[in-house]
């Protein structure tokens, strides 16, 4: 078993690639822009995906150094209090010719050791972090195989010896790696001892580990008892700043589909079928645990093309750097009132808002949450939070006179508290909706009664309202739903028509089917949903382009649209097939 190929999520594709190339003298293996569409979605298993990807080879045969910098989605950065015992792939120990030289390099590009070199001479170890934050360890000594692997690039300095995964349960991922994908245990390999955690910050850490050879390479497994690991961050993605994932590669098609047979019948999880292209397959799967494993079947004829052997870095590379990391910088809003902030994508809103250091006003009924929220923060933002019910208008009143008061920078509204409570109009509890109106379209007129006029004073403003695609059409049981969030995406509309001259701007948003809490207990069929996180990026960067409105999904907004246009009894037919009767009791968002 072979690995091939240690991909990272990176934010600046040429900053990363030349410090590959200056500190440890690394060469460019070309690169592609076709990693992008529903194809590169289905594979990654990473929504809307659309990449730049570019390959670097050390003195190794069959292995690359993968990075990776995504336009879409959005990259959450590496977080600034992450430890590598923190779960996850993270370190990368490269073995150089020269260490004191390659350090000198390192500090050259700004990426200077984290401490002294450690060991004698001759198995001195270093660490330093790359551009995109991750570990690279670098070593004068080089741990080899019973069976070594070709080097056909003798005169390169660097040769990637191994990788290093945090892991929750050591058992299981040994089950991952030796007994599914079939690597051997290294023993004897020593390849790190307790002294070696000082390099990255961890001296005097408790750990249980486990060193498998993968060919000639080492796959480090580590379970951390003191300091424990952190779990992935709520919804994490591979394609957060940081180490990806890591290739196996197989040069015969059989040996491929061996291994994905056995992944299989271990019961991991893939994100898509295995794309099989001819002369490369590819499948991407994943563990109980979250981690994601590539199995990259390339023919020999074919690797140069793949990025396995040097090749210039591509000329035209028009979409290099086109990034919303721009975007985010240039339109980011100062502080942002978000209500329901303790709900699914108002959270996710919230820590998109975080990410560009928005100071945040965050509303909502749930006390408790927002307290998780403002833990989830942490200290990097200004987060004020208040618990408001906004069934009731005069408390609604009474919290947005003292909220301007307090925070008249406020630049940004986003509505997205509301609540979806369908019932039938032959039993109905028109107190019950009262307050869906009062809560998803009147308390937003509220609000606005006072943060408009401090808006137009200083002369720009935003607003986002959340409607829905059931805002476009009248959904049987869900009268109350439908109706106020159409009044909702009225009064936007009304609004940005009168308040547009004094800078305020507007947008109007049509989520389908977001899977919070409140979908997951509405009245109709979940024909599909939608990750909340990935809503929520939809909604900011809408956000930030000051668009008038949004609706998505497309598909499911061009249905609407053409029911629109069908004859009543035809689409109220459609309509009621579009229920779910047993899910008639809900809660808000």
């Amino acid at each position: 078993m072979r690995l091939c190929q240690i991909a990272l999520s990176v934010t600046d594709l040429r900053r990363t690639q030349r410090w590959y190339r200056e500190v440890l003298g690394l060469e460019p293996a070309g690169g592609t822009n076709l990693f992008a569409g529903p194809l590169a979605s289905m594979v990654q298993g990473v929504p809307r995906s659309a990449s730049t990807c570019w390959w670097l080879v050390d003195r190794q045969d069959f292995f690359q150094i993968e990075l990776f910098e995504f336009r879409s989605p959005l990259v959450r950065p590496l977080p600034a209090d992450w430890r590598p015992c923190d779960i996850g792939y993270t370190t990368v120990s490269v073995s150089v010719v020269d260490l004191e030289r390659t350090l000198e390099r390192a500090a050259a590009a700004g990426t200077p050791p984290l401490t002294d070199p450690l060991g004698q001479a001759g198995a001195r170890r270093a660490c330093v972090r790359d551009p995109a934050g991750v570990l690279i360890e670098l070593m004068e000594d080089d741990p080899r195989a019973a069976q070594p692997r070709e080097r056909p690039r003798p005169g390169l300095e660097a040769a990637t010896r191994s990788v290093t995964v945090s892991v929750p349960d050591l058992g299981r991922s040994r089950r991952l790696f030796a007994d599914v994908l079939g690597l051997d245990v290294a023993e004897g390999a020593g390849l790190h001892g307790p002294e070696h955690e000082a390099l990255w910050g961890l001296e005097g850490a408790q750990r249980d580990s486990l060193e498998l050879w993968a060919d000639d390479m080492l796959v480090e497994l580590v379970s951390y008892a003191d300091p424990p690991g952190r779990p992935w961050p709520p919804g994490y993605r591979i394609s957060d700043q940081g180490l990806l994932n890591i290739a196996f590669g197989y040069r015969e098609r059989a040996e491929f589909e061996a291994a994905h047979a056995r992944c299989l019948e271990a019961g991991l999880r893939q994100n898509g079928p295995p794309l099989r292209l001819g002369a490369w397959s590819v499948v991407y799967v994943n563990d109980d645990q979250g981690f994601s494993v590539e199995l990259l079947h390339v023919e020999p004829w074919y690797e140069r093309q793949m990025g396995f052997r040097p090749r210039a870095t591509p000329k035209l590379a028009p979409l290099v750097g086109r990034t919303p990391a721009r975007l985010r910088t240039e339109r980011r809003f100062e502080k942002a009132l978000v209500t329901g902030a303790a709900g699914g994508m108002g959270t996710e809103l919230c820590r998109l808002l975080a990410e560009d250091a928005t100071s945040l006003v965050a509303l909502d009924r749930d006390v408790d949450g927002l307290a998780r929220l403002a833990e989830d923060l942490g200290d990097g933002v200004e987060v004020a939070r208040r618990e408001l019910d906004f069934a009731d208008l005069e408390a609604v009143d009474g919290a947005a006179a003292q909220l301007v008061a307090e925070h008249p920078d406020i630049d940004l509204l986003i509505a997205c508290a509301g609540l979806d409570r369908a019932q039938s109009l032959l039993a109905f509890d028109w107190r019950q909706a009262r307050d869906d109106f009062t809560v998803n379209s009147l308390s937003n007129l509220v609000l606005l009664s006072h943060l408009a006029p401090a808006m137009a004073r200083r002369g720009r403003g935003h607003v986002t309202a959340i409607a829905s695609l059931a805002a476009l059409l009248g959904m049987p049981y869900e009268a109350p739903y439908s109706g106020s969030k159409a009044a909702l995406a009225a009064i936007a509309e009304s609004a940005r028509a009168e308040l547009e001259p004094q800078g305020i701007t507007f947008t109007a948003v049509f989520p389908g089917f977001v899977d919070t809490p409140m979908f997951r207990a509405n009245a109709f069929k979940h024909t599909y949903r939608i990750a909340p996180r990935d809503a929520a990026e939809r909604i900011y960067m809408a956000t930030l382009r000051r668009r008038e409105s949004l609706h998505f999904p497309a598909r499911e907004h061009a249905k609407l649209l053409l029911a629109r246009l069908l004859p009543a009894r035809l689409r109220d037919s459609m309509t009621r097939n579009a229920m779910n009767l047993n899910g008639m009791q809900s809660r808000g968002r």
